[in-house]
């Protein structure tokens, strides 16, 4: 999606030199201008590229409370974590960055811990605090809970399918690859869409017992997992799926009606709905044959304070601006992202939308990121694999080659 890239902030440069010029202003090392009294003129922040317009008129409110300007400089954030790495010490980085989660980040020094009353940290909901800590300290405030669920066109199929083998069965009546017509589409090479009906029969990523992680314990080429991967190249095989597709080629057949499902994440839910209107609904993942459900991802994503912030807490005051019950309501507005506060999740604006009745669902069978660094070593060797499977490749050999990356990835760099 093209986004009109704006950034709210006044320009420091000239602002800096009269400063200086009539009170003694100063520099901050991270580029923020620094008032006589020590205080910042200004703080940087990079936003996740398609929030920029929506973060930026909740940063203006923190403004207007403190007089202390913020930048919002558009930011994907899966290049945020390489960046930060080389902008951090040289001066150019931002305050706080926009993050799912912080294993890695602790790890490799890119973030500082954040000091929060606890007041403040018992409104955000269950489970979101802690995916953004680390070792007891916490780096980052929540600002959205995410998870996947379907997405069905009920001009398409007027009810959603609630086994896996009514889906197939919608599939094979529908599936017509030359005429770009499916029953329904998903991006499964990426392990994040895939992983949930991998565990739904049994795979993990790494054993756990009573909260505790054993990373040299893969469990993604076990019994489940092979069951799941032959199920993934059976769709292959009778063309339900397509080899290559990814979230724009499915949400695109998806909107011109040429597709009755998809799965996807809450952040595509404004632009479906205004695609679709009223034909749009959702639905969790349907049930597989083994009774089980599909155990998606759940998601944190929110503000990380960087290491290299010369106002950690002014920084931290921004974040909590930014994830405060009202702001975090009127990113939902706009954005329909699920808000990480649990008043926000259990009022009525919520509760009734129709269009979170499957996200909510969902939730209740989601499980959280694994917090541990070594998580890292695990999506492109999974993403190798499913690619292999989605080209007939052998299922059980694909798989275990790709956990034998995995072991050798956590045994040189994620072994203390």
């Amino acid at each position: 999606m093209d986004m009109k890239k704006w950034t709210v902030v006044v320009s420091l440069m000239s602002a800096s030199v009269l400063a200086a010029c009539s009170n003694g202003g100063d520099e901050g090392t991270n580029g923020a201008s620094e008032a006589a009294d020590g205080e910042p003129r200004q703080l940087l922040i990079w936003a996740n590229d398609d929030d920029e317009e929506h973060v930026a008129a909740l940063a203006a409110g923190f403004t207007e409370e403190t007089g202390i300007e913020v930048e919002v400089v558009p930011f994907a954030m899966d290049e945020q974590e390489q960046s930060i790495s080389l902008d951090g010490p040289s001066g150019r980085g931002p305050d706080l960055f926009y993050q799912p989660g912080v294993g890695n980040l602790a790890l490799t020094g890119l973030v500082q811990p954040m000091e929060v009353d606890e007041e403040i940290l018992a409104q955000y909901s269950e489970g979101s605090t802690e995916a953004l800590s680390y070792q007891g300290e916490l780096y980052g405030l929540p600002a959205v809970v995410e998870t996947l669920a379907m997405y069905y066109n009920q001009d398409v199929i007027p009810e959603a399918p609630e086994t896996m083998e009514e889906l197939e069965a919608i599939a094979a009546d529908m599936t017509d690859p030359s005429n770009d017509q499916f029953g329904f589409l998903y991006p499964a090479t990426d392990f994040y869409f895939s992983f949930p009906f991998m565990a739904g029969y049994g795979a993990y990523i790494f054993a756990e017992e009573e909260g505790v992680y054993d990373q040299t314990d893969v469990g993604l080429a076990n019994d489940g997992a092979i069951q799941a991967g032959e199920m993934f190249q059976r769709w292959y095989e009778n063309g339900y799926l397509m080899v290559g597709v990814n979230n724009d080629i499915a949400q695109g057949l998806f909107t011109d009606g040429n597709v009755a499902a998809i799965i996807n994440g809450p952040w595509a839910l404004r632009e479906l709905e205004e695609s679709l209107g009223d034909s749009l609904a959702t639905a969790p993942l349907p049930q597989l044959d083994n009774g089980e459900y599909p155990r998606t991802f759940l998601g944190t994503k929110g503000w990380m304070l960087s290491e290299y912030s010369d106002y950690p807490e002014e920084a931290t005051q921004l974040a909590i601006h930014l994830t405060s019950e009202e702001s975090l309501a009127e990113f939902y507005r706009a954005t329909g992202e699920m808000p990480a506060n649990s008043a926000l999740l259990e009022s009525e604006e919520f509760q009734n939308d129709p269009l979170l009745t499957g996200f909510a669902t969902q939730l209740e069978r989601a499980e959280p990121f694994i917090p541990l660094p070594a998580l890292s070593a695990v999506w492109d060797p999974m993403a190798d694999a499913l690619e292999f499977i989605s080209t007939g490749e052998n299922v059980e050999e694909a798989l275990e080659e790709s956990v034998e990356m995995i072991e050798t990835d956590i045994s040189q760099f994620y072994t203390e």
